[in-house]
Parts: structure tokens; sequence; C-alpha cells
């Protein structure tokens, strides 16, 4: 079931400083649909409009056109309805450096004036994994533990959405782990519906479902992680290891396929019902194949083909 609803969205700011008043495209004719329990990768260089288009479906940003449904509720016309059910975290958490986690936790649920208890802010502070410094003050917190507490503060009404924009950015790598750790554990015990939008390519490819990728204000393209990974039928790469390295490639490139020798191996690239008739002919004319493995494609790779 589609949750988030992006339909030709398009945003234009104008410039400050020296070039004031000059527009610029942030988001360009942008459509995406979010499926209901999936956590999605909005991926790309900075300036390349994820920010922009997390804050349109906030209503953070006014649209110039197009149009965006949350839970089948229009941002613009029916923004408190849409946003019911919807947590965020936009740039650093904004908390008080004196407070302590906790007081933190308690001054925000508060605000929201939902009933929030005592036990369910001790429940969220077990998923995010700061049990034993939730008394400490806000100040005294490491980057990573900040980034937690204010995803704490986002759910702690038990969004249905969460919106994530660069929740990683200047961890260290045992950061980043807890983090993807989070994410996921979001996801399984509360089935939450994640929107994560970063330019670290590698620990997305972690924890996704699907990516979006960005470049220039458009969404160049929607993948799979099965397609990220290892490709599209046809643009799949196979690794064969065999008896007969340079008989193979002449017989495989008969067939008409795209094949390399690289490191004593052949490179294949094929569909996963071609591989198994390679194979089969290498057989038959007398090489022995030792091993033929799928090869995974890094989001780096698939980013610089889908920017160009």
């Amino acid at each position: 079931m589609k949750i988030i609803e992006i339909e030709n969205v398009s945003k234009t700011y104008a410039l400050k400083g020296r070039n004031k008043g000059l527009p610029v495209k942030a988001v360009s004719n942008a459509t995406l649909d979010v499926e209901e329990g999936e956590i999605l990768g909005l991926l790309g260089a900075n300036g390349a409009g994820k920010t922009t288009l997390i804050k349109l479906i906030l209503g953070l940003a006014t649209i110039d056109s197009g149009c965006i449904r949350v839970a089948g509720y229009d941002v613009v016309k029916s923004r408190e309805k849409a946003l019911t059910n919807v947590g965020a975290l936009v740039e650093a958490p904004t908390l008080f450096a004196e407070y302590t986690g906790w007081e933190n936790l308690k001054y925000y649920a508060k605000l929201q004036g939902a009933n929030i208890t005592d036990e369910r802010l001790r429940a969220i502070v077990d998923l995010v994994g700061l049990s034993d410094r939730i008394n400490s003050k806000f100040r005294s917190y490491s980057l990573g533990m900040k980034q937690r507490l204010g995803i704490a503060q986002a759910i702690m009404h038990k969004p249905s959405i969460l919106l994530l924009d660069e929740p990683t950015n200047g961890l260290d790598p045992s950061g980043i782990a807890q983090m993807r750790e989070l994410f996921i554990n979001l996801k399984t015990e509360l089935g939450t519906t994640i929107i994560i939008s970063s330019h670290m390519l590698s620990e997305i490819q972690q924890v996704c479902d699907r990516v979006a990728f960005m470049a220039k204000g458009e969404i160049k393209a929607v993948k799979t992680m099965e397609e990220v990974n290892y490709g599209v039928d046809a643009f799949r790469k196979f690794s064969i290891e065999c008896s007969n390295v340079d008989g193979a490639c002449e017989i495989i490139a008969s067939q008409g396929l795209e094949c390399k020798k690289e490191g004593g191996a052949i490179i294949v690239i094929a569909d996963q019902n071609a591989i198994g008739d390679v194979v089969t002919t290498l057989v038959n004319s007398g090489i022995n194949v030792y091993t033929v493995t799928k090869i995974k494609r890094t989001l780096e790779d698939l980013y610089k083909e889908v920017s160009k």
C-alpha cells in the first residue's frame, strides 16, 4: 500500500547574496511512491534536493506545483491530518543543552499533548539505546547520542512514518552501526515506514528496501536493493572460474554475451537463465567449471551510472 505519494512536485528558490533573486530549481518534477513498512533511501550529493523534498513532504516549504499525499491526505489542503502519524528529524535535533535526556523527552511529551506515559518514554529510550545515559545532560552527549535522542523525540507519539535527513552525518563507524541497527529495529518491531536522506551510499545499501537517486533536483531512478546489488536481467554480472579461461571466453563471446578476463576468472554479463546455458555449453565443450558467483555491485557504481 502506498503511504506517501509524490506527483510531479517542483520547488524553486531565489538565491541570496551576490546572485540574489536568481531562481534555482531545488526540486524538479519529482514523482515517487513510498510503500507502507519499507525503508526507502533518498540518495544524492549535497544540493541534489533531498532536504527540500523532505521539507515539502512535511509542509515546511511550499510546493510550487504538483501534489504530495501522506496516508491519503494532501499535505497542502489537509496538513494536520496528513502529518498526524509522521515523525521527523531534519538537520540537528533542537533540544535543551542543560536538560537531561529524560527532561528533554518529558518536555516535548508535554508539548505533544497526546498523553505520552513514562512507560512509553522508557520503552523508546530502550529502543534507541540510551538507557544508561538518559539522566545525563544533553550537552554531555556524543553526536550519535544526540541523534538518537532526536529520533526518540520524533517517535514518542508512535508515528507510522519517520523522515530522517542525513541522520548519520558526522558519526564515527560505531555510531553509524548503532544508527543502522536502530532503523532496522524501528521497521521490524514497530512496522515504521522510514525515509532516510543520505549521501553515504554504502550505509544506505545495508538497511534499505529501495533507493531513489536524486541529482539536480530530479529523481533519476528508483530501484529495489536486488536491482541495485545485482542489476536487472541482462545486466547482471557473474564471475566464472574454470579450467580454460581463454577457451571459455571465446565460447561465451560466440554466444553473443559480453565477457572479459579478470584475475584468473571470466566476468560475464547475462541474465540468470542465460548463465545456466553458458555453464552447460562450457562443460559440453570439455571445460571444467569450478565456481559461478553472482557479483554484487556497489551503490557508488550505480549512482555514477544513474547520475550520467
